[in-house]
This record gives C-alpha cells, structure tokens and sequence, in this order.
C-alpha cells in the first residue's frame, strides 16, 4: 500500500499528464506490444447505390478508427465515374493517408483494380498480377510494407473456380517468398468470392489463418447472407492476438447498406 501510494505522489508531483497517461492504441502497456485496426471494403467503385459516396466511405471509416483499409473495386480515372482516381481521393479525405493502387485492367479511359491505403507511410508498395486461368476479368493482388506488418488486399474471379484457384496459388507462392521469413505480422483482406468451407478458402488456409467471422454474411449489405469478405494472416511464424473482429453493419455516421452492396469487415490485432 505504501509504495503504492508513494507512486502516485510520484506522478502528481511530476506535472506532466504523460508520466500518468493511458498507453496509446499502438503500444501495450508492459511489453512494447502494437496493436492495429483493420478494414477490407468492397466499396463498389463509390458509386454503387449513391453517386460520388466518397463523403459517406470516408466518414464510415473514420468512425472505426482503422490504421490500414483494404479496398476492392476502384476506379482510376475512368469515364464511368468522371474521371476520379478514387483512391488518391478517399486517401486525401482520411487526412492524407499513404497509398497504393493496383491496376487489374484497362478499363473505360481508365484502369479499374484494387488498393490499400494507410495512415503511416509505407516502406515499400508493389502490385502482382494474377492469372486469368479463362476467368471474366484480370486480377491483382496489391501489397504495401509498412515499418512494422505488411497488408495486401486482392479480389478473386468471380466467374472461374479454375481462376481463383490458380490466383490462390499464386498469391501464396508469391507472399511466402517475400514474407515467409519476415518477423512482421502479414495481413490479405479482401472480396475472395468464396465461402467459408469452399475448396478456394482451404486452398488458403494452408498458407494463411482466417482472423475474421465465417459465420455471418458480408453480401449484400442490406440483407448479408455470404461470407466472402475477409481479414487473414499469413503463417509465416509471428504470433498475434485478435482483439476485436467482427462485420460492420451499424454506424452512427450514416447507412452503410447505401454505401456498397457489401459490408465492411473489421480486425483490431495485438502482436
């Protein structure tokens, strides 16, 4: 009891507010642990259901507070949606946050693909290409490398399970080579076009661990009844804690069903 008192009137008599502060969301409180928050958004190329949502996106996600958003279905440029690079826009609209978009395809003027934008600055950001495999569309799998974990976001073929196979294959090829030995946490969100069971997901989890809930839906967002929209980590040997996970369909900001026609998907890990 003693000490204990004698610590407190260690701290007032300091004067300083951060002698006696709560740690912050990024350090743990003993062991210099880091905690992060992240979201994957199909947002539909911002213009889904409300043309130009951009203002209604932006204050979803900054009501959760994320550190890091993967986002599919972007549009770079195009005439379909007035030539807006999308995500340098919603990157500005978060406070200027650091991104990378990927392009899968030329596309209307334009180029339509994936991307992930995050608040620190990235220490190395790169695109990979994925195989058609006779499937509707290209794809791409977009990776930025920050100080301290690396999140990469993807949207698999909607059309050709012999496509998503093969994009699977390669997307764990590809991040066991570049992260396999790293001693940074990985991270995949995404729209995987697939349910929890489908021989796509087992195909993934020899290779990554799904951190987010299978057993709600993600799509559509009025009425979800798939699960396709995930958070996962890869196992390359770095242990991390999930803290939160869960499928976001309520928000004080505004009508996340009028946003996309998929919801957004939350993971807060401690590591």
């Amino acid at each position: 009891m003693k000490k204990g008192l004698m610590a407190l009137a260690l701290c007032l008599l300091a004067g300083r507010a951060a002698v006696c502060a709560e740690p912050s969301r990024d350090a743990a409180a003993d062991d210099g642990g880091r905690t992060v928050r992240l979201v994957t958004y199909n947002v539909g190329v911002f213009n889904k259901y409300v043309r130009d949502d951009y203002r209604l996106v932006a204050g979803l996600l900054r009501e959760v507070r994320p550190d890091a958003v993967c986002l599919n279905e972007l549009d770079s440029c195009t005439a379909r949606t007035r030539g807006v690079f999308q995500l340098e826009r919603i990157a500005g609209m978060m406070g200027g946050w650091d991104f990378r978009f990927g392009a899968a395809m030329p596309f209307d003027g334009g180029s339509y693909g994936e991307g992930v934008m995050t608040r620190e600055r990235a220490v190395r950001k790169e695109a990979v290409a994925l195989p058609e495999a006779g499937g509707a569309e290209p794809r791409v799998l977009v990776v930025v490398e920050l100080p301290d974990y690396v999140i990469a976001t993807t949207h698999l073929d909607h059309v050709s399970p012999e496509a998503q196979l093969e994009q699977v294959r390669t997307i764990n090829r590809e991040m066991m080579r570049r992260y396999g030995d790293s001693p940074k946490p990985v991270f995949l969100g995404g729209d995987l076009n697939a349910e929890p069971g489908s021989e796509t997901l087992r195909l993934l989890e020899r290779t990554w661990r799904v951190l987010t809930p299978t057993d709600g839906g993600t799509y559509p967002s009025d009425e979800p009844e798939q699960c396709i929209d995930y958070l996962l980590q890869l196992r390359n040997g770095v242990r991390c804690e999930v803290t939160d996970a869960r499928v976001l369909s309520r928000f004080g900001t505004g009508d996340v069903s009028r946003a996309s026609d998929h919801l957004p998907v939350l993971l807060e890990v401690r590591w």
